[in-house]
């Protein structure tokens, strides 16, 4: 009788709590910005959320809307630099695939529910603001989001140093993002020239990473005077270093396969036979 009393007791316990829950006031402006300094992945993915539903709920002041979305900015930012860690540090393999963070809270809550939407949702959110104040945190996103690449280009020359600056990033992601963008930027400002672009291809070809050189190459290969670029794609397509064992390619390097090499041999019978790139 006593055990069931208790049960009873308990459960009841329960519902009341969850009662109190259920009727919580929404938590201050202040204490979601302060959740989205957290260490704890959970807490800022969560404070995200509630700070996106209270700014669709148009009950706030001007100011503190302004507060929210300038938390978010900053939030996307420090989102970056979890993900964006300089080319040779050990990254985990799930960092890339959830955009959830390289620090000791990586992947932490990661895979429950909507969370690993978390990143890509945070991007779109900053892109949708339109706000100057944005132009650095897009620009740390661009490699994992298109939105931030549209809304990038929404900004003309505002967003072109802060783009042009990536190409010195310790992160060949990065490097890659923006010499893309730099490239689509081309004639739109005077800071990017053809003869600019050039100088920003010809030091991605010798760049330490494969992966960035084979984009310049690909790069390269759209480009209406790529033929300038022929005598340095056929030195590549037979130097290039970087190779893979137990692959082969189109039979030329035996059975290594050399990535870089590979993409250089395209783009020449590309341009020997006046074909379109594949790349774009």
């Amino acid at each position: 009788m006593r055990t069931a009393l208790f049960a009873l007791t308990l459960l009841t316990s329960v519902f009341q709590l969850s009662a109190q829950d259920e009727q919580a006031p929404p938590r201050s402006v202040p204490s979601i910005l302060e959740s989205m300094k957290s260490q704890d992945f959970s807490k800022r993915s969560r404070a995200f959320d509630e700070a996106a539903e209270m700014m669709a709920s148009d009950k706030l002041t001007p100011a503190d809307t302004d507060r929210l979305k300038l938390g978010i900015i900053q939030l996307l930012a420090a989102e970056n630099t979890r993900i964006n860690v300089p080319d040779g540090e050990r990254v985990k393999p799930a960092t890339a695939a959830t955009g959830c963070g390289n620090g000791t809270d990586n992947c932490e809550g990661a895979g429950d529910g909507d969370e690993s939407d978390y990143y890509p949702s945070l991007i779109s959110t900053v892109a949708a603001f339109n706000d100057e104040r944005a132009i650095p945190a897009l620009v740390g996103a661009t490699p994992f989001g298109g939105d931030a690449t549209r809304a990038l280009s929404k900004f003309g020359d505002k967003a072109v140093g802060p783009i042009l600056d990536q190409l010195k990033s310790r992160n060949a992601l990065l490097r890659t993002s923006a010499l893309s963008l730099a490239i689509t930027l081309e004639g739109r400002s005077a800071l990017v020239s053809p003869t600019r672009i050039k100088e920003m291809l010809r030091s991605a070809l010798t760049d330490p990473v494969a992966v960035v050189r084979s984009h310049a190459v690909n790069e390269i290969a759209c480009l209406d005077d790529r033929q300038d670029f022929v005598p340095t794609l056929e030195k590549l397509a037979t130097t290039d270093p970087e190779h893979w064992k137990g692959r082969e390619d189109d039979g030329v390097d035996g059975d290594q396969f050399y990535p870089v090499r590979f993409d250089a041999r395209r783009a020449l019978r590309e341009i020997k036979n006046n074909e379109r790139c594949v790349w774009r």
